[in-house]
């Protein structure tokens, strides 16, 4: 029986694989323009209990890479023979991590300590030799449910070993603010005793701001700041180039530089294009600009599904019109103007403007202007607009 569709067929030995990772929290194979916040982390740790950045908060839209900056902090804490422990900051996660992610660390070097032989069954013969020996283990230090506890209890014995803990939170959000006060009070606790741990948490700028503006902790309000951006051009090129280079292909300056211009610097985007016109140069030796312009309107199409939708969807509806109205002048609009076409005095239409900053979703890169900080926002509007016009149409 023939199946209903093509199987695409499996490629042989010759094919070679995309260097590309477009997967929200993958190190991509080149990470540009962070090579300064990565030697700032590292001298962290190797400064000692109370060094400036050991506590460090990054925050980004989405697509600038935070996961992967967090993922990046715990490989250059492992590099120092550091255990790491990581958790998404969703319900629970407190719960998660002393009974669960604490309790792991703590077992790969505290095994002596924990536990102890007891004779469970068999028989001896005499002077002890022949005869079976059946043997447990029973843990002498239960888990107990407090987070407190368990960190230090951890940091105990880290220390003891010479070595530290690094703790990384992602997707922290403010709907889960009495947890990260529990977490944020244990780690005020291990840093006033001088222990040896780092923390690392990310999460979207109306998250981390709320953060430390809510008086969460003395503890988050002195902690780092990372606001991960754009990448420059030339990072962004060499975030092209290099990884194609390396993987035996080669781009052309012309192909180069439209990719850059389509990625709009935009992290995400160079993962998302340079994948994209790998795949269709195929098995050419040189990605040529046509590669790179299909590339480019697939990595549109993808943005609208994985980023402008769920962005867009999730603010209130008052957002959203300012959002639509910024998106009528094409991506950039002054603020007066933004508010007297929403009817609005200026002061009302600012409360929106400043929320959508904390958001993410809009920037101002001047005084009195607006624009949009994820790429191609005005074209999901006018995209989305179309949409509309032909169902009413067809209505």
């Amino acid at each position: 029986m023939s199946l209903p569709f093509e199987i695409p067929p499996v490629p042989d030995e010759s094919a070679r694989q995309s260097p590309f990772t477009p997967t929200f929290g993958a190190i991509p194979p080149l990470l540009a323009d962070r090579q300064n916040l990565i030697n700032d982390f590292a001298y962290a740790l190797d400064s000692g209990p109370g060094a400036r950045g050991r506590a460090t908060l990054v925050t980004g839209t989405r697509g600038v890479g935070k996961s992967v900056m967090l993922r990046v902090f715990r490989d250059v804490a492992e590099s120092r023979q550091w255990l790491t422990v990581s958790a998404r900051a969703t319900g629970g996660f407190v719960d998660r991590l002393t009974t669960a992610r604490l309790p792991e660390a703590l077992s790969k070097l505290d095994t002596a300590n924990t536990t102890r032989t007891r004779l469970k069954g068999g028989s001896l013969s005499a002077l002890g030799f022949g005869g079976s020996v059946n043997t447990e283990s029973e843990n002498t230090a239960p888990v107990t449910p407090d987070f407190h506890h368990q960190l230090m209890r951890t940091l105990e014995i880290l220390d003891d070993h010479g070595t530290g803990l690094l703790l990384t939170l992602d997707e922290v959000h403010r709907s889960h603010l009495e947890e990260l006060q529990e977490v944020a009070d244990a780690l005020s606790t291990a840093v006033a005793d001088g222990a040896p741990f780092a923390f690392a948490a990310a999460g979207l700028p109306e998250t981390i701001n709320g953060l430390v503006n809510d008086d969460v902790s003395t503890f988050l309000r002195r902690a780092e700041r990372v606001n991960l951006g754009n990448l420059s051009s030339a990072g962004a090129a060499v975030g092209l180039r290099v990884p194609i280079e390396a993987a035996d292909k080669r781009i052309g300056d012309e192909a180069l530089s439209a990719a850059v211009e389509s990625s709009s610097n935009y992290p995400y985007l160079v993962q998302l294009i340079g994948d994209n016109a790998w795949r269709a140069a195929g098995s050419a030796e040189e990605i040529a600009l046509d590669h790179v312009q299909e590339a480019a309107q697939d990595a549109k199409e993808t943005m609208f599904r994985q980023i402008h939708e769920p962005t867009l969807a999730s603010l209130p509806e008052r957002e959203r019109q300012y959002v639509a109205t910024v998106g009528a002048s094409g991506g950039t609009a002054r603020t007066g103007a933004v508010a007297d076409r929403m009817g609005l005095s200026a002061s009302h239409a600012g409360v929106f403007r400043d929320r959508l900053i904390n958001r993410g979703v809009i920037t101002s890169p001047r005084r009195g202007e607006v624009e949009f900080s994820i790429p191609y926002t005005a074209d999901f509007l006018r995209s989305e607009q179309a949409k509309a016009g032909k169902t009413s149409t067809r209505g």
